[in-house]
């Protein structure tokens, strides 16, 4: 398994495989779909799942809502608002090429205080996945263990996509990539939008049903409703092709404000309830939160289904020994909900404008999302839309994994699939500046994609990647400069209309580019958005054109000037980001992941073979003093010894071996199985004995009844007595030592090692077969062909001749090609 897709949810991440059955989504160890984006840490870290379980007693170092922190600086006000929604502790981080400081999270790792960047984090989530798919790869084949990590390691994913919001800028893009990076995931074929995603799942089946046509497009509004974001797209579809028309999201909008409504309405109603008793707000106590945001989840869901009209919220013990109870009515949830259910307009009526299409244009509205299951939201949609179906064609949960799984199998190398177009839009206008001229300088000599002096130029700046442009794609701006200058990347002001932060900073990156000293002469600066949407300078040259008097122009005129050649010589240039990491930094954050890796691996072992030598003792103590167990099997003496010696290694475990290390585990184990195994053993044996018995003396029977039956039959007569002489011997032998054997173990005790063990039946059982077999099987010889007598020549008769004949005879003549006598038969 090697080809995957992630959705990175706030709250969960879903992974889904593509293979030869088409896309699968992958269940976790507890056999769930959906996995927890978080990580822990405390003895050693903890992902998903396993950090869910400890998320309330240990949200001091449990890391959650990475999805909306990274990539961002410390001071950022989008940061600086996630901040206050979070119980673990950001602190900014210094970057080695200066700028902003980014974010880390203070953490405690096996006792140790350590600050880990949000980056690294969302690396360790990814690796997560990985490996959940790698087990099940594992746990799928026959023949790899799937217990052994290093063989499960093996089966790593090569080739990855993983979705992200369409909000996501440039920093935030690149900080996704080198998470991964940090992680050891070098994989990465594309970050990819997750509107986008939802329409390749959809798009790519409808296509196999031949539901599109090609040159006729079908237009489909997507709307995702998540956990943090709401988004709506529009999307064309033809034969073997998507188009993202148009994209409008509400950044701050999500499942989760509408859980903070009735969270704060629970804390209300307690404070009412118990004012002046209480020893403080509820909502700032983080433990006390947790419970809310969890009592809120609930009701929620059960609100959303038509037709419930309340949800009743207990919690016992919510804050200081105060319990809650009360009943939150349909009516007064909407009520509550109107100012965010009011938001959810405007990203449709600005995408249906930007498409030029209306409601009844649309061939379909799909969702997807966990909050498009909210009862209110689906009917908001719908009466804005005219009373339009809200179509769940793709499961809510799983609709982005599935598509960015199919987009990592359309780009891996590993798969072939059928060609299918994806014409992506770019979310935020780009502009692309370069430093004032010097006074009296002008213009002349720019160019930006093909457009050439004696347009109207502008100043120093030109949107070179405008909102809708599909990437990757490279484009060009021409300047005329020498020595040192920089090209500076920016988004443009119009990107706070299309959803962008405006408080955030706008620059991009800065391109510091090194021409000739001297005159100045064209330099073409090629600048890149790549697959993920990440700015580059895909390359700078300067162009100097040169006369080619090598080559005559024959079709010139008298006075025409020569043909010219373009020289191009490729600059030296530096890039500067405002959150840029350096080599060593993402160097040092991997060596960082590989130690606490193999950290986690000891603390994993160490912990099996815990629950291992725990097993071990439960179970032999309960079999050793049963009649029916272990009990038959062992002397009073090994059942004393044994017992005292499992109560005192028990007590033990729970006291001063709680924290052992896997060493002195396994120690233990083996001085336990020292004493059990041969009890174990004597058991297996009179278990097994019988069958085996009586497989060798069925063994037996057959062979002495072929014997008896060779001595008549004429198909054995190739069968000598010397042979059958050897079969009667060992047949004999080892009926023989059979039952010496049995009478042997007929005088002996259950409690006492056997005197014949089963492996030693078993191999007399394969002695008399390896003697008895080859001669039973011998094949017979094959009759001798008969040799028939050769065939005697009939000689000619000589006629009798007509008068008297020569006494001498004529010497014999030679045949010669053509000759009459090659053709005549003798008869």
């Amino acid at each position: 398994m090697s080809v995957v897709g992630i959705d990175f949810g706030l709250q969960h991440s879903v992974i889904a495989a593509a293979g030869r059955g088409g896309v699968d989504v992958i269940l976790n160890g507890n056999s769930n779909r959906l996995n927890p984006t978080m990580v822990g840490f405390d003895q050693s870290r903890t992902m998903g799942e396993g950090a869910a379980t400890s998320a309330t007693s240990n949200y001091k170092n449990t890391v959650v809502n990475i999805k909306r922190l990274i990539g961002l600086a410390f001071d950022d006000p989008r940061a600086q608002a996630e901040m206050k929604r979070v119980y673990f502790s950001c602190v900014p981080v210094k970057r080695a090429m200066g700028g902003p400081d980014s974010i880390g999270v203070k953490v405690c790792l096996n006792g140790e205080d350590m600050v880990v960047t949000i980056e690294a984090i969302a690396g360790m989530m990814v690796k997560h996945l990985g490996m959940i798919a790698a087990e099940k790869a594992a746990a799928s084949s026959t023949h790899i263990d799937a217990k052994d990590f290093k063989t499960v390691e093996q089966l790593f994913p090569q080739d990855w996509v993983v979705a992200i919001p369409s909000y996501f800028t440039d920093s935030q893009r690149r900080a996704f990539v080198v998470g991964c990076e940090m992680a050891g995931i070098k994989g990465v074929q594309r970050l990819m939008h997750e509107h986008t995603a939802v329409a390749l799942s959809y798009g790519i089946f409808k296509d196999l049903n031949k539901e599109f046509k090609k040159d006729e497009p079908t237009n489909v509004m997507f709307i995702d409703f998540g956990a943090s974001c709401y988004t709506v797209s529009i999307v064309a579809f033809e034969t073997g092709k998507l188009l993202v028309k148009s994209t409008y999201f509400d950044e701050t909008l999500g499942g989760r404000d509408f859980d903070y409504l009735i969270a704060s309405w629970i804390a209300n109603k307690f404070e009412e309830k118990h004012k002046g008793k209480l020893s403080g707000s509820p909502m700032e106590n983080p433990k006390v939160a947790l419970k809310l945001f969890a009592a809120a989840e609930k009701a929620k869901k059960t609100l959303s289904p038509q037709g419930v009209s309340e949800a009743r919220i207990n919690l016992e013990c919510l804050m200081d020994d105060f319990d809650y109870s009360g009943t939150l009515t349909a009516e007064e949830y909407e009520v509550m909900c109107k100012p965010l259910l009011d938001r959810l307009i405007k990203p449709i009526e600005l995408a249906l404008a930007e498409a030029k299409l209306q409601p009844s244009t649309l061939s379909s509205v799909e969702i997807v999302g966990g909050s498009t299951r909210i009862g209110s939201v689906k009917r908001t949609i719908s009466n804005f839309l005219g009373g339009m179906t809200l179509f769940t064609t793709m499961n809510a949960d799983e609709a982005v994994a599935r598509g960015a799984a199919l987009q990592s199998a359309i780009l891996s190398p590993r798969f072939k699939v059928l060609p299918y177009e994806i014409l992506e839009a770019q979310p935020y206008p780009i502009k692309v500046s370069w430093d004032e001229e010097t006074q009296g300088s002008s213009q002349q000599g720019v160019e930006i994609e093909g457009v050439a002096d004696g347009a109207e130029m502008p100043a120093n700046s030109v949107i070179m990647f405008d909102r809708g442009l599909s990437f990757p794609i490279v484009r060009r701006v021409t300047l005329r400069r020498s020595g040192e200058f920089q090209v500076n990347v920016s988004y443009d002001e119009k990107s706070a209309f299309y959803g962008q932060n405006a408080a955030s900073s706008s620059e991009i990156c800065t391109f510091k580019i090194k021409a000739s000293e001297g005159a100045e002469k064209k330099v073409r600066v090629n600048v890149k958005e790549d697959i993920h949407g990440i700015i580059h300078l895909s390359s700078a040259q300067m162009v100097e054109e040169i006369d080619d008097e090598g080559v005559p122009d024959t079709e010139a005129k008298e006075g025409d000037d020569k043909k010219k050649k373009l020289k191009k010589t490729n600059l030296e240039f530096t890039t500067v980001r405002p959150l840029d990491w350096t080599k060593p930094e993402i160097e040092k954050a991997f060596e960082a992941e590989v130690s606490m890796a193999n950290a986690d691996r000891v603390v994993r072992e160490t912990s099996d073979m815990r629950n291992e030598l725990e097993s071990y003792i439960y179970d032999m103590r309960d079999k050793i003093s049963s009649d029916i167990h272990l009990g038959p099997y062992s002397t009073d003496a090994e059942k004393s010894s044994f017992s005292v010696t499992l109560e005192a290694t028990e007590n033990w475990l729970y006291e001063d071996g709680f924290d052992a290390v896997k060493s002195v585990y396994f120690d233990k184990l083996s001085a336990l199985k020292k004493i059990g195994t041969p009890i174990e053993r004597r058991s297996v044996e009179a278990a097994s004995r019988p069958n085996a018995v009586s497989t060798l003396q069925r063994k037996v029977e057959m062979y002495k009844a072929w014997l008896n039956e060779s001595q008549t039959d004429s198909k054995y007569s190739h069968i000598t007595d010397d042979e059958r002489q050897k079969c009667h011997s060992k047949c004999d032998e080892v009926s023989s030592w059979m039952y010496e054997m049995l009478d042997k173990q007929g005088s002996l005790s259950n409690s006492v090692d056997p005197a014949v063990t089963c492996a030693e039946i078993s191999s007399k059982s394969q002695e008399l077969t390896d003697v008895c077999s080859p001669i039973k099987n011998k094949p017979a010889p094959k009759p001798m062909k008969e040799e028939k007598p050769p065939e005697v020549e009939k000689k000619q008769e000589a006629k009798p001749s007509e008068g008297p004949q020569p006494m001498e005879t004529e010497p014999a003549q030679e045949n010669t090609p053509g000759d009459v006598s090659d053709h005549m038969q003798v008869d």
